[in-house]
């Protein structure tokens, strides 16, 4: 019984000394000679590193957190002048 206490004491001890991670949104409007690549570039930040994989899924984010305002009546990541993006990611 005292090997459980133990280990939940750790283990809230650990999560007690994890600094708290804020959302940041922005909103980013669409210009002529945009793609979702390029503004997931500008914005990928330097925190998830510059991997292909880390690029992949901070794009399909981007996507995903605007698919029912932006991209669910068009073919895949298509992105027109004008459109508003909102981007989230935790800081």
């Amino acid at each position: 019984m005292s090997f459980w206490v133990a280990m939940i004491v750790t283990m809230l001890i650990g999560c007690a000394s994890v600094s708290a991670q804020e959302p940041v949104t922005l909103e980013y409007t669409v210009v002529a000679g945009d793609t979702l690549d390029t503004i997931a570039k500008s914005y990928l930040p330097s925190s998830w590193g510059e991997s292909h994989q880390a690029f992949a899924e901070f794009r399909e984010g981007i996507f995903e957190y605007n698919y029912d305002r932006v991209f669910v009546d068009r073919n895949s990541y298509e992105v027109r002048e004008g459109d508003c993006l909102l981007i989230l990611f935790w800081e």
